[in-house]
Formats: structure tokens, C-alpha cells, sequence
């Protein structure tokens, strides 16, 4: 352990790479083809329920039409599915079909599996540092999409 002054602008800056690195690496191990995009939006409806597309479009950062477009695909491949939405007639509400549930579950899955091999060679003392990391990440998180809403 080194006793120079914590530099808080490298360890945001590695700790920025590093989760990066890991979310590409996890979507291409784990994500079959599918866009990382396209497992967001999937997620994001298996967390909150049904969205308009515009919204999905905000939350992911994208063009409504490329959200719309990714939409279509979706629901062309059986994961979503649109319905009216009850307080606006001349919109629709995105929500998982059965199989777009099971296919973000088998996802997680995937992802889960790969950071276990990646995992098995740390020791006891290693794992239970990144355990106590994590809940760090999920509040940096928290604090970046409240700045990002806000």
C-alpha cells in the first residue's frame, strides 16, 4: 500500500475504464447478437414495466426514430409488445412479452457466469473486497442518473 495522497481524478478515471471494459466484455460474452442497446431497453422494461417509446428513447439516450426502429425489432423478434396507452390514445406502452422476459433472465444469466470464471481464481480476502466495493458503484450510480434526471 502506498502512502501517496489518494489522487481522486485517476481512481474515477480507472474505475470509468474499468466498468466500460467489463459492461462491453459482459454484453458481447453474454448478449447473442443483441445490441447493448437492445439489452438495456429489455432491462429497463423487466425493471420498471411498460414505457412509451419516447421515454426508452430519454432514458437510453438515443433519437426516438432509432428507438422506435429498435422497437420494431424487438417486436418483430417476439420480445415486446405494444398496447395503447390508456391516457394518451396516440401513444403506445412498450412492455416484455413472456419471451423477452425469459431472454433478459437468460442474459443476466450469461453475464452472472462469466464474472464467476472471471472471479474463481481471487481469493477469499479479494472477493469479499470487490463485495464491499459494490455497494460503493451502486451509490456512485444512484448520484450519476439523479444528476442526469435532474
Amino acid at each position: 500500500m502506498s502512502d501517496a495522497p489518494l489522487d481522486a481524478g485517476t481512481v474515477a478515471t480507472d474505475l470509468a475504464l474499468a466498468s466500460g471494459t467489463m459492461s462491453r466484455l459482459l454484453g458481447q460474452a453474454a448478449g447473442q447478437g443483441r445490441s447493448v442497446t437492445a439489452w438495456r431497453v429489455l432491462s429497463s422494461l423487466d425493471r420498471l414495466g411498460a414505457q412509451r417509446v419516447g421515454d426508452l428513447a430519454i432514458e437510453q439516450r438515443v433519437a426516438q426514430p432509432t428507438m422506435t426502429g429498435l422497437i420494431i425489432r424487438l417486436e418483430n423478434d417476439g420480445m415486446v409488445q405494444r398496447q395503447p396507452d390508456p391516457k394518451d390514445g396516440r401513444a403506445s406502452l412498450v412492455s416484455l412479452s413472456v419471451a423477452g422476459r425469459n431472454e433478459i433472465r437468460g442474459y443476466r444469466q450469461r453475464a452472472i457466469d462469466v464474472l464467476l470464471g472471471g472471479m474463481d481464481a481471487f481469493s477469499e480476502a479479494e472477493q469479499q473486497a470487490l463485495a464491499r466495493v459494490v455497494p460503493l458503484i451502486q451509490q456512485i450510480n444512484e448520484q450519476i442518473a439523479a444528476d442526469l434526471d435532474g
